[in-house]
């Protein structure tokens, strides 16, 4: 089932249907659904796909040649001699047998190709600049690569980088792709669901609505040959060298050590070291550095606080990385209520925010909300947070928390929320209130009298 991605399918039918030469880039971490999405766009469409090998020069286009051959063909024997020579050019050339008026070219995992030879790049901006026929051209390359693109790319390929038409990078899926990825589920299974796998597609197509949460856990991911049991390093191995430092220092962030002495202190690597590894890390969008919402109540916010990124990261490193023997040696059913069940509800809060956070931008979005937003932040407290602010233009705020931890949202969480906006010195215009349940009779009549106030369950979302 494939779902989503409208609006990236959209740009590609876009350049697709222009009748010009493109080059596209798309990219994003491993199993996010880059493939995915290419299949998907080009399913009905006559085109050319290769996925590049981590391989030698030569044997990289050895097995491109297959590709070819395989694909399209060779028509005659001086064709065949011309690819002989191990040349893109002579292969790309042969593109244009491809049938339709538009030739559409896919190349998977291009940077593999790219480290071995950089004259590559230069094919490529040949075939897209229609040097090789007159048809056109649209020419797609893929990468899992996210700190390669954003930051090695034009390094490895120079001007060539100019050529590019367009960088399209895909992200998470949204909760409600989630919520219809799981029609079996509830509401707030989904949200667990969504929580855990971090809104990645490839993490997602593991689990299935005809198991309970903790059935999908224990089967799909604690399980001894489960493909997630080992994900979480597997993917820090193939982004990062030292694994081993680096799974210390995500060990402790998803334990909630969220600042660098803090990381200093437990790891008891140097100050300078760690920042090198989180710089590392956020590059490749493992962790991200979060800063509170700049505002006049400095003296009560927390500053520069780190934190995974990924859904599914989180959860690894939080729950299995470190107890792979109490794992080895109990059920994955025992396992789980030991070390998931009673924490998992904390662990699921920072999805609820950010699925509260989504709603909010997409009533901006379509002009549901009383002002336009043109400032976002989320204001970290040394008492307490305040999970959306919203800011127009005039000064006006939009606030918004969310309540995942209990499952009524009650009238003194609402006025804890007040002290905190207090705290911080910003507007309280309009509140939004996101609740996993419901709300408490008295926040409810508050509500009810302040039209101002919006009270938001999970089901209403």
């Amino acid at each position: 089932m494939f779902l989503g991605r409208s609006d990236e399918t959209a740009i590609l039918n876009k350049y697709y249907e222009s009748g010009e030469n493109s080059l596209i880039v798309l990219y994003g971490r491993t199993g996010i659904g880059k493939t995915s999405l290419i299949k998907n766009f080009a399913k009905d469409k006559p085109f050319f796909y290769y996925c590049s090998a981590q391989a030698s020069d030569r044997h990289q286009i050895s097995i491109f040649t297959e590709a070819v051959k395989n694909q399209i063909g060779f028509y005659s024997v001086d064709e065949q001699k011309d690819v002989d020579v191990l040349s893109y050019d002579a292969l790309f050339a042969l593109t244009k047998r491809i049938p339709g008026d538009m030739k559409l070219v896919i190349i998977d995992e291009f940077q593999n190709i790219i480290k071995q030879n950089k004259e590559f790049m230069d094919s490529v901006i040949k075939l897209a600049g229609g040097e090789f026929f007159d048809e056109k051209v649209m020419v797609v390359l893929l990468s899992s690569s996210i700190s390669w693109i954003e930051n090695g790319l034009v390094s490895s390929i120079g001007s060539s980088a100019l050529k590019i038409t367009e960088f399209i990078k895909l992200k998470e899926l949204s909760f409600v792709d989630t919520v219809r990825m799981f029609p079996g589920y509830s509401v707030p299974d989904s949200m667990m669901i969504y929580a855990i796998t971090g809104g990645v597609p490839g993490y997602m197509a593991k689990l299935t609505d005809k198991l309970s949460v903790k059935e999908n856990i224990c089967n799909n991911i604690l399980g001894g040959d489960s493909f997630l049991r080992q994900e979480g390093s597997a993917y820090i191995k193939e982004e990062l060298r030292e694994t081993s430092l680096y799974n210390t220092i995500l060990k402790y962030i998803a334990q909630g050590a969220n600042k660098l002495n803090e990381l200093h202190a437990l790891t008891g690597f140097g100050r300078d070291k760690i920042s090198v590894y989180l710089k590392n890390l956020s590059e490749r969008e493992i962790v991200e550095k979060v800063f509170s919402y700049e505002s006049d109540g400095r003296e009560y916010t927390r500053k520069g606080l780190y934190r995974i990124k990924c859904g599914f990261t989180e959860f690894w490193f939080r729950y299995i990385y470190g107890r792979e023997s109490q794992l080895e040696v109990m059920s994955p059913s025992d396992f789980f209520d030991t070390y998931i069940a009673p924490d998992i509800n904390h662990f699921a809060l920072e999805a609820f925010i950010k699925v509260g956070t989504e709603y909010i931008a997409l009533m901006d979005s379509m002009g549901r909300l009383p002002v336009k937003i043109v400032r976002t932040g989320r204001w970290w407290g040394k008492n307490g947070d305040i999970d959306i602010i919203g800011v127009s233009h005039d000064q006006k705020y939009v606030i918004g928390k969310c309540c995942w931890l209990n499952d009524t949202f009650k009238f003194s969480d609402f006025e804890e929320l007040m002290y905190n906006i207090n705290l911080a010195k910003i507007g309280k215009d309009y509140i939004y209130l996101f609740s996993k349940g419901g709300f408490d009779r008295e926040l409810k009549e508050f509500a009810e009298e302040n039209s101002n106030i919006n009270l938001i369950s999970l089901n209403d979302l």
